[in-house]
């Protein structure tokens, strides 16, 4: 029996992801938390989207990673204490600070594309 893989480290992956987006010059990371239809089997999948417009480094769109929204359920709730400190202070943007990233900070807001519907599903973006 195969045993069941561990959770993301929601802190390690999106530090990870905010370096990778800064590299690239990206300026916006998509998250869309949808309910799969397929008829076999039904689960929720999370997909994270790079996109980059900008006329120096040229427009650019690439999917980042997919997986199941169970194995991220921690990267929603970091992002989620994240929201929710960013409104709490009223701020458009908030500062994220931590030792996983090269710079130690990056500042970055939230903009939900897409509210809940009735199947949970979910999208929102954070800008960079």
């Amino acid at each position: 029996m195969a045993k069941k893989a561990n959770k993301v480290e929601a802190e390690r992956f999106l530090a990870m992801l905010l370096q990778y987006s800064r590299d690239g010059h990206f300026n916006h990371i998509i998250f869309s938390v949808r309910l799969n239809r397929n008829p076999a089997y039904t689960r929720q999948v999370m997909n994270v989207e790079l996109k980059r417009i900008s006329k120096k480094y040229g427009n650019d769109e690439r999917a980042y990673v997919s997986m199941t929204a169970e194995d991220g359920s921690q990267i929603l709730a970091l992002i989620n204490r994240l929201k929710e400190e960013m409104f709490s202070d009223n701020a458009e943007k908030i500062i994220w600070e931590t030792d996983l990233l090269a710079r130690h900070s990056q500042e970055f807001g939230y903009h939900q594309i897409r509210e809940r519907d009735q199947y949970n599903n979910l999208e929102f973006e954070l800008l960079l």
